[in-house]
């Protein structure tokens, strides 16, 4: 069965191409905001593996430091958090690969004397040097990402 391309279908396809494309143009150029509302900052990408990085939760500024640096790949190590609010918990927090998803790995924060402290441990990659992401949700809402370098 062949069916003649007429002028008429070509008119509908290249309809259906305009419409297209300007959804992807519209997409493009007006779905991001240029400035973020400030309870809608969420990331803060700070380099765990050579220094402690600063947060701010509820406007309290908050340490967070890892213990034992540097980090190897399938060794235990410390994170600790000081400082903030005490009455903002971190209610959720896990570690996950940066360039190359290995699973969520779950961190469990105790409370100790102005801060938190949790253990964790990350898997060895087929690359010397893997970079991961802590993530942390607070009990007010707000989250921050951390970057961690591993060494295998």
């Amino acid at each position: 069965m062949k069916e003649r391309l007429t002028s008429r279908k070509i008119g509908h396809l290249t309809i259906v191409m305009a419409i297209l494309l300007s959804l992807v143009a519209y997409r493009t150029w007006f779905s991001a905001s240029p400035t973020m509302k400030a309870e809608g900052k969420n990331d803060q990408i700070c380099d765990l593996s050579h220094s402690s990085c600063g947060l701010l939760i509820d406007d309290k500024p908050l340490t967070v430091a890892v213990d034992g640096s540097p980090v190897k790949a399938e060794h235990d190590f410390v994170l600790r958090l000081q400082g903030g609010e005490p009455t903002i918990t971190p209610v959720n927090a896990w570690l996950e690969g940066k360039e190359m998803f290995m699973g969520r790995i779950p961190v469990q924060f105790d409370a100790i004397d102005g801060g938190w402290q949790g253990r964790a441990q990350v898997g060895s990659c087929t690359s010397t040097t893997m970079t991961w992401l802590l993530n942390l949700e607070w009990s007010n809402g707000q989250r921050q990402q951390l970057a961690l370098s591993v060494v295998r």
